[in-house]
Order: C-alpha cells, then structure tokens, then sequence
C-alpha cells in the first residue's frame, strides 16, 4: 500500500517550482514568437519533461499489477461533486427539480448575454490565432503527428458531436419551425420559415459548437506540449495563476473539469439512450410495452462495458478503431440517403444553406439574444403577438452555447491530446472547418429530408380535407403523424388530378411528433420503403436495414464519447500522466455509467438533460 506524497504537503510557491520560463531556453521561446506565413513551419525542440509539485497518492493492490496513481484532492471534488448532486436528486427528486429549475431560470434571465455574446468572441480569436499563431507547432521540429488525417478527424468528429447529429439531425431543424424570432414575425412565408430553421441549426452547430473546444485544445496543446507542462486543464491557467496552480487553485480545476466531463457524457449518455430505444422498439428489438426506464438503465449499462473495453485498449486501438467505424458508417447513412431521396432538391438546399449561414451565422445570429422576444407579460411584451416565446432562447440557443463550454474541458483536452506534432493552423483547420462543412453536409441532407416529407405529409393532409372531406384519408396505419403516400396519380370526384406522385418508393411521410422526437429520425429511415418492388412486388423496402445501420452506427458514437470521455477524466484525475493504469480508465467508465443511471432512476429523461 502506497501514502501521499511528502512533496505536496506545501502549496505555496517558491522559487524551486519550475516555471514554465524554466522548461525552454530563451532560443525555444524565441520559435514561438508569430513569424510571416511564408516563412517555414516553425515549432520547438521537444521540452524537457520535469515532475510538478503537485498531490498524488500511489496504491498497490492486491492481484493487481502495477500501481494506482492519482491525485486523491482532484479525484475527491470530482466524485463528491457528481454524488452530492446524484444523491440529491436521487432522495429528493421533486425539490432537486424545483431548485434545479430555479437555477437554470435565473441563469437565462440575467446571463443570455454573456453566453451569447462570448462564443463569436472566441470564434474570432480562433480565427486570429490561425493568422497570427498559425505556424507553431505543438511538438519539435521533426515530429509526426500520431494520427493520419482521417483518423484524427474521425476520432475528433466521434468525440465532440456524434451522438448529437443522429438525435437532431433529423428533429431540430424541425423543431425551429415554430416559437422562434425568425418563424414568429408574422410576415414570413413557409419557405422562409424552413430555409431560418436549417440556418438556426447550422449556427447552433457550426463554428459555434466548435470554438470553445478549439479555445481550450490550444491553450492546453501549447502548455503541454511547448512549454512541458500537464496536460490538464490547470496548465491553461499558468498564465494567470503561476505557480499556484501546483496547489489547490489547481486541484479545484481540474476537480470541476472533472464534474463538467461526467456531466456532459451524461447528456450524451440520456440523448443516445432514447434514441437507440426508440429505434430497437420501431424494429420490434424491444417490446414498445416495457418500462422505458428499465430499457433505458440497461442501455447505458450495455454501453458502458463496451466504452470500458474501449478505453482499457488505448487510444491507439479501441478509441481511434471504433471513431473510423462510426465515422464511416454514418456518412454511408448520409450517402445512401442522399441518393433514395430527392437528390437535386438537397443538392440546392445545400447551396442555398451554405449562402444563408455564411451570410447570417457569422455575425447576426451569433450576437442575437432575442431582447424583445425575452420580455414577459407586463414587462412590454408585443401587443400584436408576433413574437417569439420568451424561453425559446433558453430552451435552445443558450443550451447548446452551455453545453459546448460544458463539454470544451473533455472535447478540448481529447483534441489537444490528438494533436501532438501538428501546426496549429492544421488544427483549426482540421478542428473547425472540416466539422463545420461535413455539419452543412449533414444537415442539409437530413434536416433537408425531414423538411421536405413533413411539407408533403401537410400537403397529402390538405388534400384529403379539400378533395375528400376528411384530413385523415392519406394517414398511415402506423401513427397520426405519418400519411401513405400515394404511388400512383390521385383524382378528385370531379375526375381532375389532385396529386401526382415524382419520387415513388418514398412513403410513409411524416409530421414531427413533439412528444416523441426520438422518432424522427427513425421515420425517415423508414420512408424509404419502395412499396410493389421486387421479384413478387412484396420488397419489404430499405428501412429495417437503414434503421440497424442508424443503431449500429449510433452505438459506435455512443461508445467513442463515454470512453473518450473516460479517458480524459483519468488523464485530470493522474495530473496530466499520458500512461495510467487500466484499473483507473475502467473506475471512471464505470462511474459515468453509475452517475447516468442514478439519474434516470430518480429523475426519468429530464434527469439525464
């Protein structure tokens, strides 16, 4: 059994702690300074690795090989924080909703602003520091990064936004179709309103999900990797704090990157549980009667194991594997999908996508708060009601600006982590153009899908109450939703054509069920049915496959976040080591697991959100 470390009993700084003026010579500090771009590629010589006078405690165990090594402070903040509120929540479900909601109300009442208004901040400062700062390099001179490109992008993808693209894909752009400033103007027409929800979408997801990442990849690449220190999330506040950080100052960052990383796994852990179980239960995996919790808590539970295999394999192995799986696996969805559709339809809904975001998302939406709309009654809300719902930017904008900064400890130190030995130019690039153009892509494909079989179901609804008397006369068996699409021209009584079909095989369509957006995405890959088809005209049509290929691809997603994840807990929680034991990366997998679950058990769906 090993005890603390003598070395960290005094916190204090002194002049023996090494600074990061100690780690490179004045010629290392000297090749980071910004040169003119057409100058060669400038990096430093590999620092010199020292020990940082920071608290750690070693354990042997028995029939364990090797030994546990962590920072015990850190580790304590972290699971304290994660079960105080578990526990909370868990005994007290109903007063833990209550203040919970208090919270989140008051920090959307006085601090839209500041979420707002900070994220094209760093988005520009990205794009600065890609000018200015472009040419270092996060290693020396002839080092190769560890990853090719596409891997690194793949593992880059899986990590900050994988899960997301299969839960909203299909449903956000969707959602955006009402209560919002740009639907509820009064003056806009239907195709207005559906080109501002994709464009809504694509801000929501495009360099605004990416810049906080990038913002703490740098920060704690360069610490790291040109100046020796950590690769924690400490060492990005060496600047600020000196060194302070070496003590509880530190201990308390990375404890709370700690709480941020489980909580925002814990997020994907709840969206990817219900979309999987939406999806097993649309295939008939699991029985659509059985209690939604039990479903969900073995879920989590069966991917849990799967992410602690992951992440007890390495980085090399599991980690960067499974990334190039889901990656490819869910661009075979976008491909596929693609061409079962109305492809010259998405093709200039992607032009026209692009045009609007880069006319809108850069500078107007990124600095909307909605002002007006936020106004509640008695405080001057609008008279002619045209306006948006005051929690509208709660409920979306500002959620997800939270959410990227919640995830920016993870996401950005498993970036910095990847990113050894490429120029930050690379990065950026690599980091916040390539995501933000695979988004548009995505989006434009499948948010694009969503939109156009919702307008036909509306239209096959109108159909039926104009020519038939009866809004239902096209509605599908399988839900209120969703309307047959007829394969063959439609006559009215007076013998006049009232609808002709030009895309056979595509049916049923559907409407967005708010109450079961899960769903969405799964009715689209059911739509591409192809009824009459095969040998005996019984083809059973594209969307079971579609639909196991969704699962199995959204699984790959699932697990590549929680290990990932795992991976950078384990990292906080050992002060940076880039080797720890497989015991520790199985602890915190296991951990993520339990928190998630605890949660659902007390507070159902909402819980996990």
């Amino acid at each position: 059994m090993g005890g603390e470390n003598p070395e960290v009993e005094e916190h204090t700084p002194t002049e023996d702690l090494p600074k990061a003026e100690e780690v490179h010579s004045e010629d290392e500090l000297a090749d980071i300074t910004p040169k003119d771009s057409s100058e060669e590629v400038d990096s430093v010589e590999k620092p010199e690795k020292k020990s940082f006078p920071m608290r750690e405690m070693t354990l042997s165990l028995p029939f364990i090989k090797g030994e546990l090594r962590f920072n015990w402070l850190v580790s304590i903040i972290g699971l304290g924080v994660l079960w105080g509120v578990s526990i909370f929540c868990m005994t007290n479900p109903a007063d833990a909703k209550t203040e919970l909601s208090k919270w989140y109300d008051s920090v959307i009442q006085y601090f839209t602003w500041f979420y707002i208004f900070g994220n094209p901040v760093m988005t520009f400062f990205i794009f600065w520091v890609a000018y200015r700062y472009g040419h270092i390099k996060l290693g020396p001179k002839d080092g190769v990064p560890e990853f090719s490109d596409f891997s690194y992008f793949a593992m880059l993808f899986s990590a900050g936004v994988g899960v997301g693209l299969f839960f909203y894909g299909v449903s956000e752009p969707l959602f955006h179709q009402t209560g919002n400033y740009y639907t509820e103007a009064g003056y806009r027409s239907q195709n207005d309103i559906d080109q501002w929800a994709l464009t809504l979408t694509m801000y929501h997801w495009g360099f605004a999900g990416w810049s906080p990442y990038l913002t703490v990849a740098i920060s704690a690449g360069l610490a790291s990797y040109c100046f020796g220190l950590p690769l924690t999330m400490r060492s990005s506040f060496y600047p600020i704090f000196g060194d302070y950080i070496w003590g509880w100052i530190g201990d308390f960052i990375d404890g709370w990157s700690i709480v941020m990383t489980v909580a925002g796994v814990c997020t994907s852990l709840g969206l990817g549980t219900m979309q999987l179980a939406s999806g097993m239960m649309r295939l008939g995996w699991i029985d659509p009667t059985s209690n939604p919790t039990t479903v969900y808590i073995a879920i989590i539970w069966v991917i849990t194991a799967f992410a602690t295999l992951s992440v007890i394999s390495g980085l090399d192995v599991g980690i960067k594997i499974l990334s190039v799986i889901g990656f490819g696996l869910g661009s075979l969805i976008l491909f596929l999908s693609f061409v079962m559709e109305k492809s010259y339809y998405l093709l200039n809904l992607l032009v026209q996508t692009t045009g609007t975001y880069l006319q809108w998302a850069i500078f107007q939406l990124p600095f909307w708060t909605d002002a007006f709309g936020g106004l509640r009654e008695g405080e001057g809300r609008a008279i002619d009601g045209n306006t948006a719902s005051p929690k509208w930017m709660g409920w979306w904008t500002v959620f997800y600006m939270a959410w990227w900064v919640a995830w920016a400890c993870f996401v950005g130190l498993f970036i910095a982590r990847i990113s050894k030995n490429r120029t930050l130019r690379s990065v950026i690039i690599g980091v916040f153009m390539a995501p933000t153009v695979y988004g548009l892509l995505w989006f434009s494909v499948m948010g694009g899908i969503g939109i156009r079989q919702q307008r036909q179901a509306l239209e096959l609804e109108k159909i039926g109450t104009d020519f038939f008397g009866n809004g239902q006369h096209f509605q599908s068996a399988y839900s209120d939703f969703c309307f047959d699409v007829p394969q063959d021209n439609v006559y009215g009584a007076d013998g006049a054509l009232v609808f002709t079909n030009t895309l056979p095989g595509i049916t049923p369509v559907c409407k967005l069920d708010t109450a079961n957006s899960p769903n969405a995405w799964f009715n689209v890959m059911f739509s591409f049915t192809y009824p009459g088809t095969g040998p005996d005209g019984n083809f059973g049509g594209f969307g079971q496959f579609m639909s196991g290929l969704s699962i199995f691809a959204l699984s790959i997603y699932f697990i590549t976040s929680s290990d990932s994840g795992s991976l950078v807990v384990d990292t906080l929680a050992s002060n940076g080591a880039e080797k720890h034991h497989w015991l520790q990366r199985a602890f915190w997998a296991f951990t993520e697991g339990a928190v998630a679950t605890g949660l659902l058990v007390a507070g159902g769906n909402d819980a996990l959100g």
